[in-house]
C-alpha cells in the first residue's frame, strides 16, 4: 500500500540528502511508536528515484537480543564500507579508530547510512552516533536512524543521544504521528469496515490498520472488533492458518530468532526451499543482506506468542546447534539461544566471549551484562574462572558508574581467589576495591584496602614476578590517595617505590597511574613543567584513551580550575569530555561535568552550570562526582535567592567532610561562609574554620582554596591567621588589601561574580554601583539585595534600584551567557572576538552562536542580531539614531 500522510517527511529527507551531496551532511532521527511506519518511510526514501539516494544506501539493524551486538549495525554494512572499516571491525579495533575510519568513508562519498531500530542498540553504536553528530556536517553523507519513541524507559545512552540531537544544528528529529481518519478511510476503500471505528481501535497506527484491512476483518452487528492486541495478533496469525507442517516449523524457528537468520544456517537447520517459499507467499517474511526475517517485529512476536508451552526450548536448541556449525558465529547471538535453550555450558562460554568483544568495542554496559550472565552460568567448582569473570564484571560496572554493584562483585572475586589459594588475585582485588570505595565516597575504606593490597603482595613481589607489577599498582593507588589528601611528600615516596618495584613489569596501565601521581604533585607545588609533561603525554596518546588516561584528563582539568587557569581548563574539557563519551566512561564523564559546572559558575554561566550539575546528580551513582554539583547548585540558588540553596549546600558539606580531603573541605567551608554573609545567619561550624584553615591551608596545593576561605572569613569579620598565599590571583590581592587590583584580576580572568564582590570590598560607592550592575546581569538577586541594604545602611545615596522584571525577562529562552554572546553578535564580532571579550575558547563561542541561531530560529548572525533588537534583548540603535 502507498504511504499516506508522509509527504512532509519525505520532502525533508530529500532536502537533507541533497544538502549532504553538496557537502553538508547531517543526522536525522525518525521516531514514532511501533508499527507507525518508520522503517517503511526509510525504505521508501532509500529507493525513491525522484530524490532519494538511488542505491547509495547502507542499511544496518539493531536486533532485540537480550544483550545487543556491539556495533551490530556497522557489522551489517562492513562489506560495503570496505577497508579499513571492515578490517578494524573484524580485528575488534579500538572504537576511536573505527569511528575515524567510518567518518573518512562518509566524507569521501555520498552515502545514506541507516541505523534501524535504535531502541535496541548497544552503547557502542550510540556512542558512534554521538561521535558522528559533532562531525557529520563536514561530510557528504546522511545518517538516518529510526527508533521507537514509545519505549517505557529508554536506556540512558539513548536519552543522552536525543539530548545531543536537540542541541546540534546538524541534526533533526522527526516524529511520525498516527494516520488520520481520512487516511484510514482511503486504506479501507470499499470494504465493509467502519473507518472511524477502525481508527479508534488502532489509534491510526499504520501497521495495525494495514493488517486488519488486509485480512478482511468484519465488524459485528454492534460494530465491535476485539481490542487492539488481539485483533493484530489474529490478523497476523491468520496468515499462518493454512501453513503446512514444514512451513509452520520454519515460522516458529524464525520467531525465536531476534534478528535475521543467515542463509548459510538453513542447511544446518534442515530447512529447504519449500517452507521458505510458503512463508514468502504468505507475506510473513522478507530478506536483507543479513538473512531472512519477519517483515515486522510485531509479526514475529505474534507467531512467538502462539508457540505452545515448552516448545521454545527445542527451537532454541536447534538454533544453537546450527550456529555452532558456523566458523565464526556472533557470540552475542549464540549466547541468546544458549540461555533460552537452558544450556549452561554454552551460555557460560559464549557470554564470556561476547563480554570481551563488547568491552573492546567500548560497550561497557553490554559487557557488564554479558559477564554477569557468564558468571551466573559458570561451573560451580571453577573458582578461578568465576573469580576472573567477577573481576571483569566489577571493572565494567565501575566504568559505567555502578559502584555499589562493582564493590559487591569485587568482594566475591576476592573470596573465590582466597578459596583457590591465589594470593596475587586477593591482593589485586583489594587494590581494585581501594579505587572503587574512594569513588563511592568511602575514603577510609579505600585507604584500608590499599594498605591490605600492599600487605598481601609485598612478600610475594620478587623482581619480575606478577606480584611485583600488582604491588606497583597498589602503591600507585596509595600515592593517588595521598595526592587527594595533599600529602605530597608521601605521594612522591610511594611513586618512587612503585616505580622501583615494578620496573620491567611490562604493564601499560601502571606508567599512566604513576604519571598522574608525579605530574599532579608537581602542579600542586607550582612546577609549570609538570603540567606540560602531563598534557604532552596525553596528546601523544591521541584518542586511544584508556580509563587511566581519562583520569589524567580529569585531574588536569580539576587543577586548572582550582588554580584559576580558566581558559586552559576550558580547552582541556573541550578535548577530554567527548572522549569520555566516545569510550563510554560515565564515571569520568560525570566527574568532568562536575568540574565544568564549577568552571561555569566562576565564568558567570550559571544556567549552564546548573544544567551540568543537575545532570550529574541525576545520572551518577558516584559520591565523588556529587561534590561540586551539590555546591554549584547550592551557590547558584543562594546567590539568586532560590529555595533549594540550603539542601544542596548541606549535602555538599556532608560529602566534603565524608572525604576529608582539603580541596573538598575548604571550598565547602567557603560556601557555608558565603551563605552566612548573604543571609546574615551564623553557622556554628564556622567557629572552627580558622583552625581548619590553619591545618589544611598549610598543605601544598591548597593555596587557592585556602585564600578563598580566608577572604570569606574576613568578610564575616572573623580573625584568621595569614594562610599560605597563592602565587598570584584575586585571593592574594584581596588578602593583601588591594581590592581594586583584585577586581581587575577577576575581570581579566572572566570571573564576573568575584569581580563584583571585589568591587564591593573596595568600600567605594562608585565601585559598589558597578558591582550591582554585574550582579543584576548575573541574576544574583539575593546578593544584590544585600549590597543595596548595606549601602543604604551606610547612608549612601543614589543607590541604583533593582531593574524591573520586564527588562530582565528573556522571551527567547536564552541563557544568561547566550544573551551576553548575542549582545556581542549585534556588535558584529566574530567568534574569535566574542571569545576574547568573554574569556572563553573560540570553540565554546561557536557552540553558543549555534545554540542562539537555533533558539531564535534564524539562519544567520545578522538575522539573530535583528531578532535580538526586536525582542528587546539589546538596544535598537536604528531607532535611537532617528529620535
Amino acid at each position: 500500500m502507498d504511504l499516506l500522510e508522509r509527504e512532509d517527511e519525505q520532502r525533508l529527507l530529500a532536502r537533507a540528502w541533497q544538502e549532504a551531496r553538496s557537502g553538508t551532511g547531517s543526522v536525522v532521527l525518525l521516531a514514532g511508536e511501533s508499527g507507525i511506519g518508520k522503517t517503511s518511510l526509510a525504505r521508501r526514501f532509500a529507493t525513491d528515484p525522484r530524490g532519494g539516494p538511488d542505491g547509495q544506501v547502507l542499511w544496518g539493524v539493531c536486533d532485540p537480543l537480550g544483550v545487543p551486538r556491539p556495533l551490530g549495525p556497522l557489522h551489517d554494512v562492513a562489506a560495503d564500507l570496505g577497508d579499513p572499516v571492515a578490517r578494524l571491525l573484524h580485528d575488534s579495533a579500538p572504537p576511536h579508530e573505527i569511528h575515524r575510519a567510518l567518518l573518512d568513508v562518509l566524507g569521501a562519498r555520498s552515502l545514506l547510512l541507516v541505523v534501524d531500530d535504535l531502541q535496541w542498540a548497544d552503547e557502542a553504536t550510540i556512542d558512534l552516533l554521538r561521535f558522528l553528530l559533532r562531525r557529520v556536517a563536514g561530510t557528504r553523507s546522511l545518517v538516518l536512524a529510526t527508533y521507537r519513541a514509545d519505549e517505557p524507559d529508554p536506556q540512558p545512552a539513548l536519552r543522552a543521544l536525543l539530548g545531543d540531537v536537540a542541541r546540534t544544528p546538524a541534526a533533526t528529529r522527526l516524529e511520525l504521528g498516527p494516520l488520520s481518519v481520512a487516511a484510514v478511510t482511503a486504506l479501507v476503500g470499499g470494504r465493509a469496515i467502519d473507518p472511524a471505528h477502525l481508527h479508534r481501535l488502532t489509534r491510526g497506527n499504520s501497521f495495525f490498520v494495514t493488517e486488519v484491512v488486509s485480512q478482511g476483518a468484519v465488524f459485528g452487528d454492534a460494530g465491535d472488533l476485539a481490542d487492539l492486541p488481539v485483533s493484530v495478533r489474529d490478523a497476523v496469525l491468520a496468515r499462518t492458518a493454512g501453513l503446512d507442517a514444514d512451513a509452520r516449523d520454519l515460522a516458529d524457528l524464525l520467531a525465536c530468532a531476534p534478528g535475521p537468520v543467515p542463509d548459510t544456517l538453513f542447511p544446518a537447520l534442515g530447512v529447504g526451499m519449500g517452507p521458505l517459499r510458503t512463508l514468502d507467499t504468505a507475506g510473513l517474511i522478507g530478506r536483507d543482506r543479513r538473512g531472512v526475517t519477519y517483515r515486522h517485529d510485531i509479526c514475529r512476536l505474534a507467531v512467538a506468542g502462539a508457540i505452545p508451552p515448552g516448545g521454545e526450548v527445542a527451537l532454541h536448541r536447534r538454533m544453537l546447534a546450527a550456529l555452532e556449525t558456523l566458523p565464526d558465529p556472533d557470540p552475542a547471538v549464540v549466547a541468546h539461544h544458549a540461555l533460552a535453550a537452558g544450556d549452561d555450558g554454552s551460555a557460560f562460554r559464549y557470554a564470556a566471549r561476547a563480554g570481551r568483544v563488547a568491552a573492546t568495542a567500548g560497550a561497557h554496559t553490554e559487557a557488564a551484562r554479558f559477564f554477569a550472565t557468564a558468571l551466573a552460568h559458570a561451573p560451580r567448582d571453577a573458582l578461578g574462572a568465576r573469580a576472573g569473570l567477577a573481576e571483569l564484571l566489577a571493572h565494567e560496572l565501575f566504568l559505567t558508574n555502578r559502584l555499589g554493584e562493582a564493590i559487591e562483585a569485587c568482594h566475591r572475586a576476592i573470596d573465590w581467589r582466597r578459596a583457590d589459594g591465589d594470593l596475587d588475585g586477593v591482593g589485586a582485588g583489594h587494590r581494585s576495591l581501594a579505587s572503587f570505595e574512594w569513588y563511592h565516597g568511602n575514603r577510609d575504606l579505600a585507604v584500608a584496602h590499599a594498605a591490605t593490597a600492599v600487605e598481601v603482595l609485598e612478600p610475594r613481589a620478587l623482581p619480575g614476578s606478577p606480584a611485583a607489577g600488582l604491588l606497583g599498582h597498589a602503591l600507585a593507588v596509595q600515592g593517588f590517595l595521598a595526592i587527594q589528601d595533599n600529602d605530597l611528600t608521601r605521594a612522591r615516596e610511594l611513586h618512587e617505590r612503585a616505580r622501583t618495584v615494578a620496573a620491567g613489569a611490562g604493564d601499560e596501565a601502571l606508567p599512566v597511574r604513576l604519571m598522574v601521581v608525579d605530574t599532579v604533585a608537581g602542579m600542586m607545588t607550582g612546577d609549570a613543567s609538570a603540567r606540560t609533561r602531563l598534557l604532552d603525554a596525553l596528546e601523544a596518546v591521541g584518542d586511544d584513551v584508556k580509563v587511566e588516561h581519562s583520569t589524567c584528563w580529569t585531574q588536569l582539568a580539576n587543577l586548572d580550575v582550582e588554580q584559576r587557569r580558566l581558559d586552559a581548563a576550558e580547552k582541556v574539557l573541550d578535548r577530554s569530555l567527548p572522549l569520555t563519551v566516545q569510550w563510554e566512561y560515565p564515571i569520568c564523564e560525570h566527574w568532568q561535568r562536575g568540574v565544568r559546572a564549577r568552571l561555569q559558575v566562576v565564568r558567570g554561566a550559571w544556567d549552564e552550570a546548573a544544567q551540568d550539575a543537575r545532570g550529574v546528580l541525576t545520572d551518577s551513582g558516584s559520591m565523588l562526582t556529587h561534590t561540586w554539583p551539590s555546591l554549584v547548585l547550592g551557590l547558584v540558588a543562594l546567590r539568586r535567592g532560590g529555595d533549594e540553596a540550603d539542601a544542596h549546600l548541606e549535602r555538599g558539606w556532608d560529602i566534603a567532610v565524608r572525604f576529608g580531603e582539603p580541596l573538598r573541605v575548604l571550598p565547602a567551608a567557603s560556601a557555608l561562609a558565603e551563605r552566612s554573609w548573604v543571609t546574615g545567619t551564623a553557622d556554628p561550624r564556622l567557629a572552627g574554620a580558622a583552625e581548619l584553615l590553619a591545618e589544611m591551608g598549610s598543605r601544598p596545593g591548597t593555596e587557592w582554596s585556602a585564600a578563598e576561605l580566608a577572604v570569606w572569613l574576613r568578610r564575616l569579620g572573623r580573625p584568621v591567621g595569614p594562610p599560605v598565599l597563592p602565587p598570584a590571583g584575586p585571593g592574594r590581592l584581596l588578602l593583601e588589601g588591594d581590592a581594586a587590583g583584585a577586581a581587575r584580576a577577576c575581570a581579566e580572568l572572566g570571573a564576573p561574580y568575584e569581580e563584583a564582590l571585589a568591587l564591593v570590598d573596595t568600600g567605594e560607592p562608585a565601585d559598589a554601583f558597578a558591582a550591582l550592575e554585574l550582579l543584576d546581569r548575573l541574576g544574583a538577586d539575593a546578593v544584590a539585595a544585600k549590597v543595596r541594604r548595606d549601602l543604604r545602611a551606610r547612608g549612601v545615596t543614589g543607590v541604583p534600584a533593582r531593574p524591573r522584571s520586564t527588562t530582565r525577562t528573556n522571551p527567547a529562552g536564552l541563557t544568561a551567557r547566550q544573551v551576553d554572546v548575542l549582545r556581542l553578535l549585534t556588535e558584529g564580532l566574530t567568534n574569535a572576538g566574542i571569545a576574547t571579550r568573554l574569556f572563553i575558547s573560540e570553540k565554546t563561542a561557536d557552540h553558543h552562536v549555534s545554540a542562539i541561531l537555533a533558539k531564535l530560529d534564524v539562519p544567520t548572525r545578522r538575522e539573530a542580531a535583528a531578532a535580538a533588537r526586536d525582542l528587546g534583548l539589546v538596544p535598537d540603535r536604528r531607532v535611537a539614531q532617528h529620535t
